[in-house]
């Protein structure tokens, strides 16, 4: 038997930008073959280049991903795509969007129950500018509450538009034990979303809270030497760290910085554009990134 396809659950309330995360990760998968559970087409923006195929409750990519419709049943529609996969094409990870007043926690426990499955972990996003005050709704505050303590990591959103982020951050640790990244837009390193439940959680699929995450912002160009030294010289409990980089020696050019495990890897993107100031964000046990130095 083959080894278990990682599956992963991205939830959330309603609005809160589970799709433009979902958008994000098929325009970046980055050679990872994605197979995406969807309710609704509709709301996928799909850049029409990357459609390779259109074929009723599928849309399959040109970077070898494939979007499914779920149509009465999550679990009938779950079951004909991992059978559809053996029969042809094998894919990296399975990724389902819940809906908006879905517990994701339940739906993640069907990797409990199907061996062809690993729970890889549960994603929240959260909207930064209104979570505490539907929290406090007394008609949808038990989903939303629900929906936070579920989550392996919470995916804090519309960063933007909130007021006191320290205090709302305080708030989100006291909801859940889940480690929380900050985004605008869904704008975050994708690879920080997967290996959740191998690296975070416990044996029964509830978070242990080991993770922390860290992130630095430098508006000005950043000594090449310098952030490279620090990334080199991490413990070894930093587990990942993917950034957008200005470096100084070349102001004009996009640099990506790809750190995992021991592996560090630089690459030149192209022009700098109009993108904001450099970014880098670090995942890996809280002790340690509790030592790392703010830039």
């Amino acid at each position: 038997m083959s080894e278990p396809i990682p599956f992963t659950v991205i939830g959330g309330f309603l609005g809160v930008g589970k799709t433009t995360l979902l958008n994000r990760l098929l325009r970046g998968a980055e050679g990872r073959r994605f197979a995406v559970l969807v309710n609704d087409f509709g709301a996928l923006d799909i850049d029409g280049g990357l459609v390779a195929a259109h074929g009723g409750d599928t849309i399959a990519l040109a970077n070898g991903c494939l979007c499914c419709t779920i149509g009465d049943s999550l679990v009938t529609t779950l079951l004909g795509l991992l059978e559809r996969q053996e029969q042809r094409e094998r894919f990296d990870h399975i990724v389902v969007e819940a809906s908006g007043v879905a517990d994701p926690g339940r739906i993640a426990d069907l990797a409990v129950l199907e061996p062809r499955l690993a729970r890889d972990g549960v994603i929240v996003v959260v909207d930064a500018a209104q979570v505490r005050e539907r929290a406090a709704d007394r008609r949808v505050g038990d989903t939303i509450l629900r929906q936070l303590k579920a989550a392996d990591l919470l995916v804090l959103n519309k960063t933007d538009l909130a007021g006191d982020l320290p205090a709302l951050r305080d708030w989100l640790s006291a909801q859940s034990m889940a480690p929380i990244l900050e985004a605008r837009h869904g704008d975050l390193p994708l690879d920080l979303l997967f290996g959740l439940d191998r690296t975070g959680a416990s044996g029964d699929g509830s978070t242990v809270g080991a993770f922390a995450s860290w992130s630095y912002q430098w508006p000005e160009p950043v000594e090449r030497a310098d952030l490279l030294a620090m990334l080199h010289e991490a413990p070894g409990e930093v587990l990942r760290a993917k950034g957008i980089v200005r470096f100084a020696d070349a102001p004009d050019r996009r640099a990506v910085v790809h750190l995992v495990g021991r592996r560090l890897d630089v690459s030149d993107e192209g022009p700098w554009g109009d993108t904001a100031g450099s970014r880098l964000v670090m995942l890996g046990l809280k002790p340690v990134l509790g030592l790392l130095p703010r830039e």
